[in-house]
């Protein structure tokens, strides 16, 4: 048997023993805990990834693949460059809501200015102009462009002001509510958009390893 041949049984040796090592790793995680702390071992050679995908933000082939997974069990792509395992860590149905805000930042503009815009915009919007237009106009956030959509959130995504009043069962549909930031000087317009509503969601360890 030449050297070339040695070499490249030792190589595919290696690689195989390399690929065995990350499944007997993934194997041996059973907890969300233990996921966070192998998430943090990512190297250059192997880098490893904690995922959430939701039934409302992601409808890829492979987010709708992962959601209907048991907890537990691992799913393998392999390329001609890599090697990928997803392991399903946990699912849950977490409680979501969703609104449209304006948001002022007070450390950019005066705080009279804020009420003066603030007190317009409420105006403009009992009279019929259509929330969404007044945030791409008016909004100092970078969800402006999307008309402030906040998109599903769950709680501790948002601060805990915009929280309680999102959540607060005397604001009806459509109606906007004002909220002051103290921590970061934050003053937002806020519109109800949709009801609260509880959503499947998948937490996935993903390690991804270059193959030899």
């Amino acid at each position: 048997m030449n050297k070339i041949v040695i070499l490249l049984l030792l190589s595919v040796s290696l690689c195989s023993f390399a690929q065995n090592k990350a499944k007997k790793e993934l194997k041996s995680i059973e907890t969300f805990e233990q996921a966070e702390d192998y998430a943090n071992n990512s190297t250059k050679s192997k880098k490893i990834r904690l995922l959430v995908f939701n039934t409302e933000k992601h409808q890829s082939s492979l987010a709708k693949e992962l959601l209907e997974m048991p907890s537990g069990f691992t799913k393998t792509e392999r390329t001609q460059f890599k090697k990928i395992y997803y392991k399903v860590i946990k699912k849950e149905k977490e409680p979501h809501y969703r609104i449209s805000y304006i948001f002022f930042d007070g450390n950019k503009m005066p705080v009279d200015e804020i009420y003066r815009l603030r007190k317009q915009i409420m105006i403009k919007y009992s009279k019929g102009v259509d929330f969404g237009d007044l945030a791409k106009k008016y909004s100092m956030a970078t969800n402006a462009i999307q008309g402030g959509d906040s998109g599903w959130v769950k709680d501790g995504e948002l601060p805990i002001e915009i929280e309680d009043e999102a959540n607060n069962l005397k604001h009806q549909l459509d109606d906007i509510f004002d909220v002051g930031i103290t921590d970061d000087n934050g003053f937002y317009i806020i519109k109800k958009t949709h009801r609260l509503k509880t959503i499947k969601e998948v937490y996935v360890l993903k390690v991804q390893e270059a193959r030899d």
